[in-house]
């Protein structure tokens, strides 16, 4: 097996980071949401894929990076500005840290391979992060742990695609 290559996405990868975030959601949540939610993600397509064009061409102050290995998306991450403009709607106001690790999605085959920590490594700009995490995704909350994000005791049901799912906060700060 290859060694991925990391790189920050380009517009022309918009599509298949989309469909590969997409695919790798519902295999993480494969019984914790609901059972058409790729296809209700799906239904957005165009849109979200037209979105992640205008920032990967523009990133601004987010931080995002693909792995590819012979040209196919393995994993993606990406950290952007906190809050969130449905934090700030549902009142999770102010964010406990600025920058918000928003996505850590790896393909199957490379999980528990270094790849998701290098991918961490590689977004890593040294300032503290928060993130939001599928309450019952317990492989991710040992991740999180072993990288210095500790849970914080705030937590909320998501949205009707996301089947009402419980969230919670972790956070990361450095000394």
């Amino acid at each position: 097996m290859h060694s991925p290559v990391i790189a920050p996405p380009q517009p022309e990868d918009a599509g298949d980071w989309f469909d590969f975030l997409v695919a790798q959601q519902a295999e993480a949540y494969r019984g914790i949401v609901p059972d058409d939610f790729a296809d209700r993600q799906r239904l957005q397509r165009d849109e979200r894929v037209q979105e992640l064009r205008e920032k990967f061409a523009e990133p601004g102050t987010g931080r995002r990076l693909a792995a590819k290995v012979a040209g196919r998306i393995v994993g993606v991450v990406s950290v952007v500005d906190a809050p969130m403009d449905w934090e700030t709607a549902l009142g999770f106001v102010p964010a406990p840290e600025p920058r918000q690790l928003d996505r850590l999605y790896l393909h199957p085959e490379f999980r528990n391979r270094g790849l998701g920590s290098a991918l961490l490594d590689a977004v890593d700009d040294g300032r503290d992060l928060y993130l939001w995490l599928v309450s019952a995704n317990r492989a991710a909350q040992r991740f999180y742990r072993r990288h210095g994000f500790v849970d914080l005791d705030e937590s909320h049901r998501a949205g009707q695609s996301w089947g009402g799912v419980a969230m919670h906060r972790m956070v990361r700060r450095r000394p």
